[in-house]
């Protein structure tokens, strides 16, 4: 329902920001524009290393907008989509330390009060890998709290619908029952076991087919599909992917203790310099050219769009089988805000937050 855009401030400031702007064919309607303001509501309180910042919210003429930390880097999934096209996968230690920082800023969310102390009760509800976002110097970034409920939400999700990526839902996501943070917990299960597997969990070409196995919640021992997935991992995944929520991990913070212990015990620890490293070696010319583009982009002499977006690479195989979509946009001025190029595919480009 949004728009993303590389910005950059005017004034003293200086400096790039993404902006997030609501859709003008959304905007005319109030539930979407509720929804939009909710999202800039909750991640405005958000404050956490591995959580994208939010810097501003803004309306100008109508087009409500939010300002967001630029990312440079890739999202998770297209890292598993570079690792597949060169035939390799990602160690499983740093496959745990990333499942770690992301359940760290879930965590965040999730242990998030008002200023009178009352729970906001936030869940993302929409934990994948296209929802993660690393960048070039190893930073982990959870992105996207546009599906998020939470307890100050001015938009409510009616009884039996569900929201979400269909493949990465819980058990009880998927038939619309209440979800709590350990709906999150399954889905980052669920994005650490493909991520290990190097294959899809629940997924069929069939909606209503995949929705019935996530209800299942039917796992397969990683142990007995690939030769050398570790028992210590799969006895993690295993927990955070049992059907009960209370067999579960009770909290994120519980299960990135152990992802960190597994990580350290297997190979003397990861950090964001490991993960840099492996971001070099897969994306050496986008990084390049991303930091180039955003460079000339956000000089305070530019004063129209760059030729053309970013050359991006197609989705082969994107979540539920959809392409990540393209978007463009115009050109707008806002109150703190200068846009200062055009949009661009938000999987294949180092922006903040996911085009929806």
């Amino acid at each position: 329902m949004a728009t993303v855009y590389l910005a950059r401030r005017v004034g003293a400031a200086g400096g790039a920001v993404a902006i997030k702007m609501i859709r003008d064919e959304y905007a005319r309607s109030s539930d979407f524009r509720t929804m939009f303001l909710d999202e800039a509501k909750i991640v405005s309180r958000l404050r956490h290393p591995n959580i994208v910042a939010y810097e501003q919210l803004g309306d100008e003429d109508g087009h409500v907008y939010i300002a967001m930390e630029l990312l440079i880097g890739q999202s998770l999934w297209s890292v598993w989509e570079a690792c597949r096209s060169r035939k390799v996968r990602l160690r499983y230690d740093m496959i745990a330390w990333i499942g770690a920082r992301v359940a760290d800023g879930l965590h965040c969310a999730h242990e998030l009060a008002d200023d009178d102390g009352r729970a906001l009760d936030i869940v993302h509800r929409d934990v994948n890998a296209t929802n993660v976002f690393v960048t070039y110097d190893g930073q982990v970034k959870v992105i996207d709290f546009g599906l998020a409920s939470a307890a100050n939400r001015a938009s409510r999700t009616a009884a039996g619908v569900v929201k979400g990526k269909v493949a990465y839902m819980s058990p009880e996501q998927a038939i619309g029952s209440p979800v709590d943070r350990r709906t999150d917990v399954f889905a980052l299960g669920t994005m650490l076991w493909e991520l290990g597997c190097d294959r899809r969990l629940f997924r069929h070409t069939d909606d209503v087919e995949t929705l019935r196995r996530v209800h299942a919640a039917i796992v397969p021992d990683p142990t007995k599909l690939v030769d050398d997935f570790p028992e210590g991992l799969w006895r993690i995944l295993r927990r955070a992917l049992q059907r009960a929520t209370g067999d579960r991990y009770p909290t994120a913070a519980d299960l990135a203790r152990d992802l960190d212990a597994f990580a350290v015990s297997v190979g003397g620890g990861v950090d964001a310099g490991a993960v840099a490293e492996v971001m070099s070696a897969l994306f050496a010319d986008d990084r390049a050219r991303q930091a180039a583009w955003v460079a000339d982009a956000s000089h305070p002499d530019r004063r129209r769009a760059p030729r053309g977006p970013l050359k991006t690479r197609p989705e082969s195989w994107a979540p539920d089988g959809a392409a990540a979509p393209g978007a463009s946009g115009r050109r707008r001025r806002t109150l703190s805000v200068a846009i200062a190029i055009a949009v661009f595919a938000a999987a294949a480009v180092a922006v903040a937050a996911a085009v929806r």
